[in-house]
């Protein structure tokens, strides 16, 4: 594959990854109990006994020492696991405010990252920058203002616009320019702002139609007027050849 469309399509794994380690630390450190890495690393391996085909073909957790050794494979197996035959049941996505946006978030940034991780030509890129758009667009929707700032979200769409735009994949939305016009949202309340750019299609649709009617309409008048000048050009003209005419007896007896 061309060399810029592999270099987009390592940066959307490095972002997915780096997005999934926010993801996962901040719901591991908002539910009860210890909140530290090894806490996690042993969750995993008690887990990996009560549901080993879940977590199949897993690396090795001994020589996890840091949160960046995390991948999104790892991250998106602990986030979205059911937890059903679990001892301790924990479901980190299930005690969110929102379990549904989170979870289609979660899905969304680990389809971006497959994506890019096998992508093997230049339209596995371009598919991958548009399934990382769509996964920022998720991450609004389910994370706005708890796991991401808005100003970091801004950052994401901003390299989402890039990837878009490297791997000639389709016209960015420029969702970052909206996002930077927003007003911050209230400490503690959940994004709405995912459905605003579908609002301000909307709008802007109306806005062009209204335009277009304007336009028809002043094109209308313009004609009526000019239509208008033309007769009463011609009415003068015949009144003037009447008067001539009278003036000259050509209609006298």
């Amino acid at each position: 594959m061309p060399e810029e469309a592999l270099q987009v399509a390592f940066e959307i794994k490095t972002a997915c990854d780096e997005i999934s380690r926010r993801l996962l630390r901040w719901h591991w450190e908002q539910k009860p109990g210890a909140h530290s890495l090894d806490a996690l690393v042993r969750h995993l391996q008690q887990r990996q006994q009560e549901s080993p085909d879940y977590y199949d073909r897993l690396p090795d957790l001994s020589d996890k020492t840091s949160w960046q050794q995390l991948d999104t494979t790892l991250c998106m197996r602990v986030l979205l696991d059911p937890e059903k035959d679990a001892a301790r049941p924990l479901d980190l996505l299930g005690s969110t405010p929102h379990p549904s946006a989170a979870r289609h978030a979660c899905n969304a940034v680990r389809a971006a990252r497959n994506e890019a991780a096998h992508a093997a030509a230049a339209a596995d890129g371009a598919q991958a920058a548009i399934l990382f758009n769509e996964a920022i667009e998720a991450l609004e929707e389910g994370y706005a203002g708890t796991a991401f700032k808005e100003n970091e979200l801004a950052r994401y769409y901003r390299e989402a616009e890039d990837f878009l735009a490297r791997c000639g994949a389709k016209e960015p939305v420029a969702q970052a320019k909206k996002l930077a016009q927003k007003k911050q949202p209230a400490a503690g309340k959940p994004s709405r702002s995912t459905s605003q750019p579908r609002k301000s299609s909307s709008t802007s649709a109306a806005r062009r139609s209204t335009a277009r009617n304007s336009s028809a309409s002043r094109r209308k008048k313009k004609q009526n007027s000019n239509r208008a000048i033309w007769i009463t050009l011609l009415a003068v003209v015949v009144l003037g050849l009447l008067v001539r005419a009278f003036s000259m007896g050509i209609f006298h007896k």
